[in-house]
């Protein structure tokens, strides 16, 4: 009976590490996607949104696992690398290097947010005067 919760326990932790390179993966080529078809830069920083919310899902399915989160940061980083490579209009790398670092800061705003979210809460015993 242990060794079947086991195996699933085992196929939990692979679908999860698929979701977070699969998923990391597929923003950043949503990302690459929008600074090709020529959106405004400031309009991609709306980007951190979907790595925030994929990264605050996986903390919290994955039971505090903070490799979902690195992980996702693998998957992004391919094209996030690509990317960093282009030019903006002032022939400068700053801007597309402010949008790769809005992805990894999404996906670390949704790890913590996730770990403060999965906090126990304050025992309310304590708070209480007794007589």
């Amino acid at each position: 009976m242990k060794v079947e919760s086991n195996r699933r326990n085992n196929w939990k932790e692979v679908l999860i590490i698929l979701l977070a390179l699969a998923g990391g993966f597929l923003l950043s080529f949503l990302g690459f996607g929008l600074l090709w078809s020529g959106i405004s830069w400031h309009v991609q920083l709306i980007m951190i949104l979907p790595f925030f919310l994929l990264s605050y899902g996986l903390y919290r399915w994955s039971n505090n696992a903070t490799l979902s989160c690195v992980f996702m940061l693998i998957g992004a980083a391919p094209l996030g690398l690509l990317i960093t490579r282009f030019r903006d209009t002032n022939d400068s790398h700053l801007l597309p290097i402010l949008i790769v670092s809005g992805w990894v800061m999404g996906i670390l705003a949704g790890f913590y947010f996730g770990k403060l979210s999965q906090k126990p809460s304050t025992d309310s015993s304590k708070n209480t005067v007794s007589f």
